[in-house]
């Protein structure tokens, strides 16, 4: 029986340069298995992937394995993408009883996994990070399907250390990843980019910095929200140009409203808050400037899209995101500003510093697109192939 083998996967980016390799021939649709999320920074990209697999080989099937409900649910609805549910808990060593409950319901849901993967028989299973991801690649190990994983951050997570070894491949947004994980195939490939990002690549900046866009993740940020809350209003007054977009997620929504509702109102309109935010690609590219968290995808988006950042790296989860924004401070793209200096006084200055200092605004835009990999979504659909490839030379009965 021929190996399942897509169409060439180039040919879904408009962006890339690559031709396509001599052995890209049509051959059957190939089914995909997607396993990941919990937050959008691992969604994002999954999707990113989905989508990028979708357009290429139209017969194909695609399904998000992830958890039912809430922003997780929204993001594959809104990409057209199946979802399957899948009930497991996440781990937060900060809470008792987290890990107890997890490793409760993992058997279960490993079962649940090894039954979905039966039934849908997938060519290949991408583990794209997350508590959600654990279960389904083991059910892919025990069924000897290929694995591929996508793994965002620059210190990779629990999911990526406990099963990288036995992946085909783990595609890697930085290069330092490669040191945490001894005897795994690791691609650095940079993090997978949605095709709304890509089509506004380029899209230039302002002649000055006049819109500020403000985001702490699917999730929201209490210490962002909390700081920009605070000097929004000095910033509005002394910035008569100043627009501010800010993205508080759920929990802090209703005391940021309360925050806006206090706003004069000749400065109200000027400052527009939301829970979340689908269309957040076209937000980076409107904005002058963008306060955020240190997430991996939220970086390779900002980085696509050429805009300058303030960081205010998540302190806990082992402080991971700090490895992340490092590359990024250091290339001279983004401020740094630790979570616990984070204040409304603080902040407020570090933007006004920005908003007044035009060359060095400029010099972080360029050095930010200068940091942005445009070709990683085409790149892990490429090592996706290799994996369908590989298994279909050691063709094992499903």
């Amino acid at each position: 029986m021929a190996p399942r083998w897509p169409p060439a996967w180039s040919a879904w980016a408009s962006s890339a340069t690559s031709q396509p390799r001599a052995d890209d021939r049509e051959r059957a649709p190939v089914r995909t298995l997607i396993a990941g999320g919990g937050t959008g920074g691992h969604l994002t990209p999954a999707l990113a992937v989905a989508q990028a697999l979708l357009d290429s080989d139209p017969g194909g099937e695609v399904v998000v394995v992830g958890r039912q409900g809430g922003v997780a649910e929204q993001l594959v609805t809104d990409a057209g993408v199946k979802l399957e549910a899948l009930e497991i808990s996440g781990v937060d060593v900060t809470r008792p009883g987290s890990v107890a409950r997890a490793a409760a319901k993992l058997p279960g849901a490993t079962l649940s996994a090894r039954r979905l993967l039966r039934r849908m028989q997938p060519d290949v299973v991408v583990g794209a990070g997350g508590y959600v991801c654990v279960p389904v690649v083991l059910a892919a190990f025990a069924r000897r399907v290929p694995v591929v994983l996508m793994e965002q951050n620059a210190y990779p997570g629990r999911a990526t250390r406990l099963l990288a070894r036995r992946a085909f491949a783990v595609a890697t947004s930085f290069s330092t990843t490669q040191r945490y994980l001894d005897g795994a195939h690791v691609v650095e490939t940079g993090n997978p980019l949605r095709k709304s990002v890509l089509m506004r690549r380029g899209a230039p900046l302002s002649d000055a910095c006049r819109h500020i866009l403000v985001t702490g993740g699917s999730q929201g940020a209490r210490r962002i929200n909390r700081a920009i809350a605070g000097c929004a209003r000095e910033l509005l007054e002394q910035h008569d140009q100043l627009r501010v977009t800010h993205q508080c997620g759920m929990l802090d929504f209703d005391e940021m409203q309360r925050a806006a509702a206090q706003l004069p109102d000749d400065l109200a309109p000027r400052y527009h808050v939301a829970r979340f935010f689908p269309d957040l690609a076209l937000r980076i590219a409107a904005a002058d400037l963008v306060i955020m968290r240190a997430g991996g995808s939220s970086l390779a988006e900002c980085a696509a899209l050429g805009r300058p950042m303030i960081l205010v790296p998540y302190p806990h989860a082992g402080g991971h995101q700090a490895f992340n924004a490092a590359p990024y401070v250091h290339a001279g793209a983004a401020l740094l500003l630790d979570d616990e200096v984070c204040t409304p006084a603080r902040l407020g200055a570090e933007i006004g510093r920005l908003i007044r200092d035009q060359h060095r605004w400029h010099a972080m835009a360029e050095a930010s697109l200068q940091m942005g990999r445009p070709d990683a979504t085409e790149r892990v659909a490429e090592l996706i192939g290799d994996a369908v490839h590989a298994r279909g030379r050691r063709r094992v009965p499903a």
